[in-house]
C-alpha cells in the first residue's frame, strides 16, 4: 500500500474556503494521514515526525509560498535522494509551481484528480514523475534561508503591489487575477507610466557549468526574472539560454528599445527580431547567481530585502526534487 501524507496550509488563498471539504474527502482513505499546519513553526516541528513515518508520497496543498518552505524544511531532514515524492495542490492564491508541476490549476479538479488516483490504490506505476530544483536564497537582511522556485525584480515588484492593492484584495485568485496583473503591468510598463516603469539597479555574476562566472555588472533592470520551473503563470516560458543550469534567467533592462513589439515573444520565450541583447534582452541558464539589488525582490510571493551593495543575495540551487502527477 502506498502510503501517503497531505501538509495542508490553512491559511493559503483557496484553503480559507475548501478546507472543511477536503479534510472530509481525504478522511474516506486509510492510507492517507493530513496534517493541517498553521505557521511555519508547527510544519518544523512536524518534520522529524513525518521523516521518520517515511511517506511514500507527500501531497502539499499550499500556494508558492507555502509550496517553498516546505521543500526547505524537507530537504533540511532528507537528503536530497532520499525524499519522497511529491505532489502538489493548488491552495494558494496565485499557484505558479502547482500550475507547472502539480495536479491542477483549479484546487477542486486537482482535488478530484487526487481521490481518483487514491480509489485506484495510489498506484505508483499510474502516475508520471518530473524532476525540479529549487532555489536556495541567502544574503537577505535578515540572515534566514529561504527557498523558492520563482524570484523577480523590477516591474515584478509593481505588478506584486498592484495585485495585493487591487486584485487580490478584492478576492479574485488564479489564472484570472494574474492574467489581469499582467495586462494591466504591460500596459504601465509601454506607456512608461512611473507607477510600474521603475528599473532597478542591479549587478549580477552567473555561474553555469563552467568554473569560471560571467560577471554582467550593474545595470538598470526594467524586468528580471529567475526561476527553476519550466512554465510560469499561463503558460509563459521567458527563458531561451542555450547554457546549461537550473536556473533560468531573463533581464530586460531599462530604457530596452522596441518594448511593445518584443515584449509577447519574451514571454513565450521565441525570439522576434526586435528582442536581442543590443536592444536590452538576455537570458541565461546558471547553477549559481550573486546579485546585489537596490531594492526588494519577490520570492515566491514573500517580499525580501537584501543586505545591500556589500553582501550579495546568492541563489544556488538544491535537489533535484521528483514530483508526482496522476495520468488521470
Amino acid at each position: 500500500m502506498t502510503r501517503v501524507c497531505v501538509l495542508t496550509n490553512p491559511t493559503s488563498g483557496n484553503n480559507r474556503k475548501g478546507l472543511m471539504r477536503l479534510s472530509a474527502r481525504l478522511a474516506a482513505y486509510d492510507e492517507v494521514t493530513h496534517h493541517v499546519t498553521r505557521s511555519p513553526e508547527e510544519a518544523c516541528a512536524l518534520m522529524p515526525a513525518l521523516r521518520d513515518a517515511a511517506p511514500d508520497v507527500v501531497v502539499i496543498n499550499g500556494g508558492d509560498g507555502t509550496i517553498a518552505a516546505t521543500l526547505g524544511l524537507m530537504l533540511e531532514h532528507w537528503r536530497a535522494e532520499t525524499l519522497p515524492l511529491i505532489m502538489l495542490l493548488p491552495g494558494g492564491t496565485a499557484n505558479m509551481t502547482a500550475g507547472d508541476i502539480g495536479l491542477a490549476s483549479s484546487p477542486a479538479r486537482a482535488l478530484n484528480r487526487l481521490c481518483r488516483w487514491l480509489d485506484m490504490g495510489a498506484p505508483l506505476g499510474e502516475a508520471e514523475i518530473r524532476s525540479r530544483h529549487i532555489m536556495r536564497v541567502t544574503g537577505t537582511s535578515d540572515g534566514a534561508v529561504r527557498h523558492g522556485m520563482f524570484l523577480g525584480t523590477g516591474a515584478i515588484m509593481q505588478a506584486t503591489r498592484f495585485a495585493h492593492d487591487k486584485v487580490h484584495s478584492r478576492g479574485l485568485r488564479g489564472e484570472l487575477s494574474l492574467g489581469l496583473i499582467l495586462i494591466r503591468t504591460l500596459w504601465g510598463l509601454i506607456r512608461q507610466d512611473p507607477h510600474f516603469y521603475q528599473p532597478t539597479q542591479v549587478t549580477l555574476a552567473l555561474h553555469g557549468s563552467a568554473a569560471v562566472p560571467v560577471s554582467r555588472g550593474e545595470a538598470p533592470m526594467l524586468l528580471l526574472v529567475a526561476s527553476t520551473l519550466d512554465r510560469l503563470f499561463l503558460g509563459m516560458r521567458p527563458f531561451w539560454a542555450p547554457e546549461n543550469g537550473f536556473i533560468g534567467l531573463t533581464t530586460i533592462q531599462g530604457g530596452a528599445a522596441r518594448f511593445g513589439r518584443a515584449i509577447l515573444s519574451v514571454l513565450r520565450g521565441q525570439l522576434n527580431r526586435h528582442a536581442t541583447p543590443e536592444n536590452g534582452y538576455e537570458s541565461f541558464r546558471a547553477n549559481r547567481i550573486e546579485m546585489h539589488v537596490d531594492g526588494e525582490l519577490n520570492l515566491d510571493g514573500e517580499l525580501i530585502v537584501t543586505e545591500g551593495r556589500e553582501n550579495p543575495l546568492i541563489v544556488s540551487v538544491e535537489g533535484p526534487i521528483r514530483f508526482l502527477r496522476p495520468r488521470r
